[in-house]
């Protein structure tokens, strides 16, 4: 969502996934926890996955190029 545009800002993705996906709450949302961990971990953890369980848990193209350059997730807070 956040690649394509489709959210304002990072944080309303926090609110959905505390809203919607039962994220924890103390965790801040999704995009809050993955800046505390990184994008290159989430990503090495997918890939670990991948092999594990499946195609289910390929990280996107987006994810990739965010954790090679160890970028946050860019999009304004």
């Amino acid at each position: 969502m956040i690649s394509e545009a489709i959210i304002v800002k990072s944080s309303d993705l926090d609110v959905a996934s505390v809203m919607g996906l039962v994220f924890p709450a103390y965790r801040g949302g999704i995009i809050f926890w993955s800046h505390s961990v990184g994008s290159k971990y989430i990503c090495s953890k997918l890939e670990e996955w991948v092999k594990e369980y499946g195609e289910f848990f390929k990280p996107c193209a987006y994810l990739i190029e965010r954790a090679s350059k160890r970028s946050s997730f860019g999009c304004t807070n």
